[in-house]
C-alpha cells in the first residue's frame, strides 16, 4: 500500500485499514492532529480539543493492534 503525502488522504487510508483489516480507526485522530498543526502554524482553523494523555493512549493502542496484526 502506498502512503499518500496529503494529510486527509492518510486519514482516508486509516479508515480503510479499519474497515478492511479491523485495525482501530484513527482517522479522526489524524484529522484532529492535522488541524492542531494548521492552527498552530497558520491560525486558519480552530484548535481541536485534544488531551495529550488520550492522544498518547490512542496511538499506543493503534501501535499494539498493528503489532498483533503483523504477528499473525
Amino acid at each position: 500500500m502506498t502512503v499518500p503525502r496529503r494529510h486527509w488522504d492518510k486519514a482516508d487510508i486509516a479508515n480503510r485499514l479499519h474497515g478492511e483489516y479491523g485495525l482501530p480507526d484513527v482517522s479522526s485522530l489524524l484529522r484532529n492532529l492535522n488541524d492542531a498543526r494548521k492552527a498552530a502554524a497558520y491560525g486558519d482553523v480552530e484548535t481541536p480539543d485534544l488531551n495529550a494523555e488520550e492522544v498518547a493512549s490512542e496511538i499506543e493502542d493503534y501501535v499494539e493492534a498493528v503489532n498483533q496484526f503483523l504477528a499473525r
